[in-house]
């Protein structure tokens, strides 16, 4: 049985957990019409997010992303919350920004960290000159919408007419003044692959989530390796060596192992959809991995190749526990 999906915090209540979140000594600000922003002193380290707020609600407990780490931890947190896709592109929030670097708030931090990801990821990217010598943690970021530096992006229509400068506007030309840039891109989507090659200042350290799909923040969530992801930036020791080995959790992860075998579907290569779907049934897979387990290794058959291993096709139990959501 799939468990059933979280229901989701009214807007009143979620801005009541805000507020609470904010305390006596943090604030919850409204920024112009579309932007909130949540200040929570900490110690010498400031996190600062991005996300939108619908993705703030849905989490447990409708907290930003830097509630778990920076809380533990002590640190200072400052969260820039959308409503809805505005891209962050908004003058009441960029002189929201001006003010915080003319009043001195980042020099108050030993250490300033801007995280985000996919939208996310461009806010942190882009406003990070605010506070030069900070450290950017990068989820599948975009460089920016603008028609003339990214023709080939043909998604997010709807945002296609806001103003993309000058201020606060190319995120990949914004991180110069970063001491660090750790960026998480999937290569093999070639549209996000694209923003990422923006990205071209040397203190960019590139790690490679493939096969993540379309939503890499929400994979890094939910395999559970943010916080220790965002813990190496701040300490200096993520490399790429050690992104591979958290980002091995994945193999773990239902979700991307759904999207992996949707991916191979399309691709018609049934060695490697016997491969992955065999995995799947081996850690308890439902009927959807069995069923497409055994239409590869048919398929195989009928072309008189050999299956992967000892693959054989999977019968049919009685009662299985599904690692797949939804069975």
């Amino acid at each position: 049985m799939s468990k059933p999906m979280p229901q989701l915090m009214t807007r009143a209540a979620h801005r009541a957990a805000l507020t609470q979140a904010a305390g006596d000594v943090g604030y919850l600000r409204q920024i112009g019409d579309e932007h909130l922003a949540l200040h929570r002193p900490g110690g010498d380290t400031l996190l600062v997010t991005f996300e939108c707020l619908d993705t703030t609600r849905a989490r447990d407990g409708g907290l930003p992303l830097s509630s778990g780490l920076a809380r533990k931890r002590g640190w200072a947190t400052l969260d820039i919350m959308a409503e809805g896709r505005t891209w962050f592109r908004d003058d009441d929030l960029h002189d929201f920004f001006d003010g915080l670097t003319d009043d001195g708030f980042f020099d108050d931090y030993d250490t300033v960290v801007f995280a985000g990801g996919g939208m996310g990821a461009y806010g942190a990217a882009a406003h990070s000159v605010a506070a030069p010598g900070s450290i950017v943690f990068l989820m599948q970021p975009y460089a920016t919408l603008a028609r003339d530096i990214a023709p080939w992006e043909r998604r997010f229509r709807n945002a296609w007419s806001l103003p993309f400068g000058p201020r606060y506007g190319n995120a990949a030309r914004m991180i110069d003044g970063a001491a660090r840039v750790y960026l998480i891109t999937d290569p093999t989507e070639s549209a996000d692959a694209m923003h990422a090659s923006l990205f071209q200042a040397g203190h960019v350290m590139r790690l490679p989530a493939t096969h993540a799909g379309t939503d890499i923040q929400a994979r890094i969530e939910g395999i559970g390796i943010l916080n220790r992801l965002i813990a190496g930036a701040v300490n200096d020791t993520l490399t790429p060596l050690r992104f591979a080995q958290l980002w091995r959790g994945r193999r773990q992860d239902p979700v991307w192992l759904t999207g992996l075998m949707r991916k191979i579907d399309r691709l018609d290569r049934p060695w490697l959809a016997a491969l992955i779907t065999g995995y799947m049934v081996r850690k308890g897979a439902g009927r959807i991995a069995r069923r497409r387990l055994n239409a590869a290794l048919s398929q195989l058959a009928a072309e008189g190749r050999t299956a992967p291993g000892n693959l054989e096709p999977a019968p049919r139990p009685d009662h299985a526990r599904t690692l797949l959501a939804g069975e």
